[in-house]
C-alpha cells in the first residue's frame, strides 16, 4: 500500500501584496517547518509546504501551531489542512479491481485573528 501526505491552507487577508511585501512568493517558518505563501487573489493566499517529504512527520499539534501563528501575525483567518491518502486494491462493481484511495484522514484548523473557531479530525 502506498501513503500520500499533504500540507495546504489559505489565508483571508485585506491586501495579498502587502503580506507578501511585494514578491510572488514569500516564505514562513516556525521552528523545522517552511511554508511557502503566494498570492492566490487580490484577498487570498496560497499555504504550500515546501518540503513535501516532511508532511508526514509534521504533527497535528504543529499544523494548528502554525495556523494560529499566521492568523496572530497577519491578523487574518487562515485556514490548514492535512490530508492523509492510504491507496490500496478495492473492489469495484464488476467483480474485478482497482488501485484507488481506500481510507483517508484528514485534519482541519481555522483560526481568526488567533482565536481557533475549527478544529476536526476525520477519517474516510
Amino acid at each position: 500500500m502506498d501513503h500520500e501526505y499533504s500540507i495546504s491552507g489559505r489565508l483571508w487577508v485585506d491586501n495579498a501584496e502587502s503580506v507578501l511585501q511585494g514578491s510572488d512568493c514569500r516564505e514562513y517558518a516556525i521552528d523545522d517547518i517552511v511554508f511557502l505563501l503566494s498570492a492566490a487573489g487580490v484577498n487570498e493566499i496560497q499555504i504550500v509546504l515546501k518540503d513535501k517529504s516532511m508532511a508526514v512527520s509534521i504533527s497535528d499539534d504543529e499544523i494548528s501551531t502554525c495556523c494560529a501563528d499566521l492568523s496572530r501575525r497577519f491578523a487574518c483567518r487562515v485556514r490548514m489542512e492535512k490530508l492523509h491518502e492510504e491507496y490500496g486494491n478495492a473492489n469495484v462493481f464488476n467483480g474485478g479491481s482497482d488501485y484507488e484511495v481506500v481510507c483517508a484522514d484528514s485534519l482541519v484548523c481555522e483560526y481568526d485573528n488567533g482565536k481557533e473557531i475549527v478544529f476536526r479530525k476525520q477519517s474516510v
